[in-house]
């Protein structure tokens, strides 16, 4: 039995009597037995049809003898799910095979009994078709180099299914977990979700929850939507985010749900809740979520290109909502991440991962495309040797980006004079991420020089959309990173109050984002600290003395490509400073190949394939090359820069701070 203990696979089959290796080694040969049972298309024996009857018989009488579930008024069939249904069973009189059985045909709905061939042949309704529940991705075999062929599936000790206590019910029945609002308000809550959270986060398959009864529905999945469907709604006085959020909490940590898959899109929905700003420690926030849920990520493999997964497109959102949500927390924390995209080889997200709708599939390409180009950027300020090397080909990302978006993402005609077009909600806030890249990369050399004409131009752009946003009464609709753009505009715009033109213009943007700070401040504690950032600096900067020349014009033609898409409709310094750009001065030769670039994207019929194929299907992050000197000399290598954790977009504002005085 040596080839036993050393897991090799067997060549009894093939050679015949006794198996290679422990006729060499002078051991008695046992042929191993399969732990997977063999599927014919034969007809069963007569016993083992009477097995599978007296386990049918069994099955049903065990789900009888259930005890009724105590119920809110509100909620008449809302239940935990297969997991507290499965520790019933498991107390019962089943042992045995009989256990397995009944797990498996509990697994998918608490209330519906699988008959023996739908267990056989059927996938899981919630999970992986081709991976197993519970069982954890191994890469080891990916770096461990073995000339003996090795049998990892065998290797995995038996695992008995997870079980509540009944201490663990008595909590859950305490937190109330399966109390549900009305049928009227969790309607309402599930299409705020869908309409507003989904497409930035599409980590729910929809036919978990469509047409489904509630109580067959995963509580842990549900109450998550419904955390993530109130944060961007009007809160209800007798259900608010709180309550949905400590419920999923509750379940998550219980270890409620089964399926690993639903368990991590549900961690992704939990950052909604985020309850404190970077300022304060907390088990609560997105940035804690958000490393639970890449561990996880990484324990089901999704960090690798799904093959033979029939859920392969709900795998790949998954992963890059992950990668999104990363980038966006670095930008705004100022912190490592989380994910090294050098690790994974997962395709873009593509048209087919979203069941061929192409607008949700542009959107979201759009989004994870931008928003690695800003946690890319975050990142090369963070590291110690600086930011010079990094510039050009963030530059030369961010260019193609919006030379690719798809026409109906675009908020100007392309016609003569770039007039606006119809409102159009997500294209608006793709544009802010835009310009707020643009206002970083822009930023000028010489801290304590004439403001940049393009960052101001780019927060101009970034106060006329916001307008637009507090008209409609849509800023309710915006998560907590927004008021990390909206500080970054602020800034740049408190740089030009020595100069009166300007000022005069900028003084009615500064008035927009404050009152846009102030309203996302009752609902994200993040914008509390960045609103008063703004008002320290700005009851400083009015003690400046002022000059009555205007800063020089700063645009180059390299920099006027990235506005040139745009018209004034949207921006109140455009007159001042894009028009008065008669003579930009050159940009040198080698730092954006315009016309080659503009070539290959205007091609008709390339949206984002081109931008993917060069940047993003081999993820290569912009640390990865070799950075020649240091752009920021002064702010990256002093004793402030430990003050990054003291509030959102910290890492970015010392050096503001030190030119603004």
């Amino acid at each position: 039995m040596i080839c036993h203990k050393k897991k090799v696979r067997c060549d009894i089959d093939s050679v015949g009597g006794a198996c290679t290796n422990c006729v060499r080694d002078d051991y008695e040969c046992q042929p191993r037995q399969r732990k997977r049972k063999r599927y014919t298309i034969s007809a069963s024996p007569p016993a083992r049809t009477a097995q599978i009857r007296r386990i049918d018989a069994t099955t049903s009488e065990a789900f009888e003898q259930l005890p009724p579930h105590e119920e809110s008024p509100s909620t008449p069939n809302a239940s935990l799910g297969a997991g507290e249904v499965l520790s019933y069973l498991q107390e019962g009189s089943t042992t045995g095979g009989q256990t397995n059985i009944i797990q498996q045909r509990c697994y998918a709905t608490p209330n519906t009994i699988l008959s023996s061939e739908e267990v056989a042949t059927s996938p899981p309704k919630n999970g992986s078709a081709h991976t197993p529940v519970n069982v954890s991705y191994l890469g080891r075999l990916e770096y461990l180099r073995n000339d003996v062929p090795v049998d990892d599936e065998t290797a995995i000790p038996c695992h008995a299914p997870h079980r509540l206590s009944e201490t663990d019910r008595q909590i859950l029945q305490i937190q109330r977990v399966s109390e549900l609002p009305p049928r009227s308000i969790r309607e309402c809550l599930l299409d705020a979700f869908w309409t507003r959270c989904y497409p930035w986060t599409p980590v729910v398959d929809k036919r978990w929850v469509e047409d489904r009864p509630v109580n067959q529905i995963s509580l842990l999945l549900l109450h998550a939507m419904l955390l993530a469907g109130s944060r961007v709604s009007k809160y209800s006085p007798s259900y608010t985010p709180g309550d949905f959020y400590k419920r999923a909490r509750v379940l998550f940590w219980m270890g409620a749900e089964d399926d690993p898959i639903v368990t991590t899109a549900a961690a992704c929905l939990l950052h909604w809740w985020n309850p404190e700003g970077p300022e304060r420690i907390s088990l609560d926030t997105s940035g804690f979520w958000l490393r639970i849920a890449v561990g996880l990520a990484y324990q089901i493999g999704l960090h690798k290109e799904p093959t033979r997964q029939i859920d392969a497109g709900l795998r790949r959102r998954i992963w890059w909502s992950l990668v999104v949500r990363d980038c966006l927390i670095n930008a705004g924390h100022g912190r490592p991440r989380a994910i090294d995209l050098r690790l994974t080889d997962v395709s873009l997200p593509s048209m087919s991962d979203f069941d061929g709708v192409p607008a949700a599939a542009n959107l979201f390409s759009a989004y994870v495309a931008i928003s690695s180009i800003l946690g890319d950027l975050t990142q090369s300020f963070l590291q110690k040797c600086g930011f010079r090397g990094e510039r050009a080909p963030l530059e030369d990302r961010l260019f193609r980006w919006i030379k690719s978006l798809p026409e109906p993402l675009q908020i100007c005609h392309p016609q003569q004079g770039r007039r606006l077009k119809p409102y159009h909600f997500e294209s608006r806030q793709l544009h802010v991420q835009y310009f707020t890249v643009l206002i970083i990369l822009t930023r000028p050399v010489d801290l304590k020089a004439a403001p940049s004409t393009a960052s101001l131009l780019a927060s101009s752009f970034i106060a006329g959309i916001f307008e637009d946003f507090l008209s409609r009464d849509e800023l309710r609709y915006l998560g907590p990173i927004f008021t990390f753009y909206l500080l970054a505009a602020g800034m740049a715009l408190l740089s030009c109050y020595r100069y009166p033109e300007l000022w005069n213009v900028a003084a009615k943007d500064l008035e927009i984002m404050f009152k846009a700070l102030g309203e996302l401040s009752k609902r994200w504690p993040s914008a509390v600290g960045s609103l008063k950032h703004l008002t320290d600096v700005r009851d400083k900067v009015v003690q400046q003395p002022s000059v009555s020349h205007l800063p020089e014009n700063s645009l180059t033609s390299g920099t006027l490509q990235f506005f040139e898409d745009f018209g004034p409709e949207l921006c109140r310094m455009w007159k001042v400073i894009y028009e008065g750009a008669s003579k930009p001065r050159e940009i040198p030769t080698g730092d954006l190949e315009t016309a080659g670039i503009l070539q290959d994207l205007r091609t008709p019929g390339a949206q984002f394939e081109n931008f993917e194929n060069q940047n993003m299907s081999h993820p290569q992050p912009s640390w990865a090359g070799q950075v020649n000197g240091s752009l920021e000399p002064t702010s990256l290598q002093s004793q402030d820069w430990l003050s990054q954790y003291d509030g959102i977009g910290n890492w970015l504002l010392i050096d503001w701070d030190q030119g603004l005085g």
